[in-house]
């Protein structure tokens, strides 16, 4: 088959769950989809893996998004997949270990419950708390709604249409709450979820925070018996209307002609001729070295993405545990403690634990449950075996010290650093969530939808609204919404 051509509506490089999302919204709206992946199976990040009977969502913990108005279930829902992939709420959403705190904070998978539950901890605050939901559930929207428009207009029409994103722009986390006049202790628990954007409160852009925060504003979800199930469903549908996932096939190149896109060829020599192409994968890499005419971008895009920051990366190790050492414990945890030194002078201060079977019990074999340790590291970070040996030895010692009962009782399975995880989903240095979300890169500062090259398309965390499973399904709706309009 070698040399074969192949015409198709629309071409998407990278089936992970943004590009699934994506074609599957083409597909709906009547296109012929060619989804190219470079892995043996689709799902990007969204991977299960499952070990001695234990079965892992390796990259992913818990998801938003899967409520009834939430992006991840109104996919499911459209693709007609409600009867193969269910959801499983974790309540709490996140149980959260500080450091100096006699009692964890176990924040609510609702934004609701969780304003009133901090209400009732802080009266004197309880209005400004109600506010703070409103304003990002508020920034939430007005990004949505900017992110399928071809322009944004003029600036008197910006800061009339969309004043949340025109007045906090800027704005860190940090800058935000104090300019509610909030009591640390408060801010702690409203800026709890900012760990998950690898970013401290005085870097994380107000936007990106939001985004992340009121994706889970509706609850938590495990994807019962794994994730991978919803990219198998959404390839499963692409194939039975028409478009396909064709998977060990890694793009040589994106072709264009006469100063459009002009589809992909990918190494084993076949060729995809379509009008408009969507990436979905790791953005610099692809249009440094892929685009067949890379003088076609703009100087000043390909400066701006020469520039731009990435997150950083976990190291994650895998283990099962008796069901009796699990008692008490939550499924998804996050614990401040500064741990020690790992390389130069790194030393992570939180660690992360997550107990799926606790939500899915399924997920282990009878009388056993799965456990997850993992530590952010910073962006570019590579392990070497001694420095994946000093993770492993120091995470079991914290855990240990934290919860006694799992003492001599953790069977080891696995571990994940950084440089698997980038050979898993082809992101550079394995990096979890695309750029950073500052606020020089948040917001309508992330790159766009749309690219300065005609006919190409992004979709994914590289481009609005941000990382985490809820805002790439988003990301992926809102590129099929754009493409639709375009040809309209």
């Amino acid at each position: 088959m070698t040399g074969t051509r192949t015409h198709c509506d629309a071409v998407v490089i990278g089936a992970g769950l943004a590009g699934l999302s994506c074609a599957a919204r083409l597909t709906r709206a009547g296109c012929k989809v060619a989804v190219l992946e470079k892995n043996s199976r689709p799902g990007g990040y969204g991977v299960t893996h499952t070990v001695r009977g234990h079965r892992f969502d390796i990259a992913v913990q818990a998801i938003g998004g899967c409520d009834s108005a939430g992006a991840v279930y109104g996919l499911v829902r459209d693709t007609g997949q409600e009867t193969e992939v269910g959801f499983l709420a974790c309540e709490p959403a996140r149980t959260y270990y500080f450091h100096n705190d006699p009692e964890p904070w176990k924040q609510p998978g609702s934004w609701q419950a969780a304003a009133d539950m901090l209400g009732r901890r802080f009266p004197a605050f309880a209005p400004a708390i109600g506010s703070c939901y409103r304003s990002w559930a508020g920034l939430l929207e007005e990004l949505q709604a900017i992110a399928a428009q071809a322009e944004t207009g003029a600036a008197y029409r910006f800061s009339r249409d969309f004043p949340l994103l025109a007045r906090y722009g800027s704005h860190t986390l940090q800058q935000f709450l104090d300019e509610q006049a909030l009591p640390f202790e408060l801010q702690k628990l409203l800026a709890a979820r900012s760990g998950y954007c690898m970013l401290p409160p005085g870097r994380l852009s107000l936007i990106g925070f939001a985004c992340t925060e009121m994706s889970y504003g509706r609850g938590a979800w495990l994807v019962e018996g794994g994730i991978l199930k919803l990219a198998d469903a959404l390839a499963r549908y692409l194939g039975d209307h028409g478009s396909s996932v064709v998977c060990r096939s890694r793009v040589a190149a994106i072709t264009t002609h006469r100063g459009r896109v002009s589809g992909a060829a990918t190494r084993d020599g076949r060729m995809y001729a379509a009008p408009i192409v969507i990436l979905a994968a790791a953005v610099r890499p692809a249009l440094f070295s892929l685009l067949d005419s890379p003088g076609l971008l703009p100087a000043r895009y390909s400066d701006r993405l020469a520039r731009m920051e990435q997150t950083g990366s976990y190291y994650v190790g895998y283990y099962s545990v008796p069901a009796g050492a699990a008692g008490g414990l939550m499924p998804n945890c996050e614990i401040e403690e500064q741990l020690e030194t790992i390389t130069g002078s790194w030393a992570p201060s939180v660690y992360y634990m997550l107990v799926p079977s606790l939500v899915d019990p399924g997920a282990a074999p009878p009388g056993r449950h799965c456990l997850c340790l993992s530590i952010p590291c910073p962006a570019g970070l590579r392990l070497g075996r001694a420095a994946r040996l000093r993770c492993r030895a120091m995470l079991e010692q914290a855990v240990v010290r934290r919860f006694p009962a799992l003492a001599g009782c953790m069977t080891w399975l696995f571990e994940l650093a950084p440089e698997q995880l980038a050979a898993i989903s082809g992101n550079p240095d394995g990096c979890a969530y695309g750029w950073a979300l500052t606020p020089e890169q948040s917001g309508i500062k992330r790159l766009a939808l749309t690219t300065p090259l005609a006919g190409l398309y992004l979709a994914g965390h590289w481009t609005m609204p941000g990382g985490g499973i809820d805002a790439v399904v988003t990301s992926g709706k809102l590129c099929a919404q754009a493409i639709i309009n375009s040809n309209r």
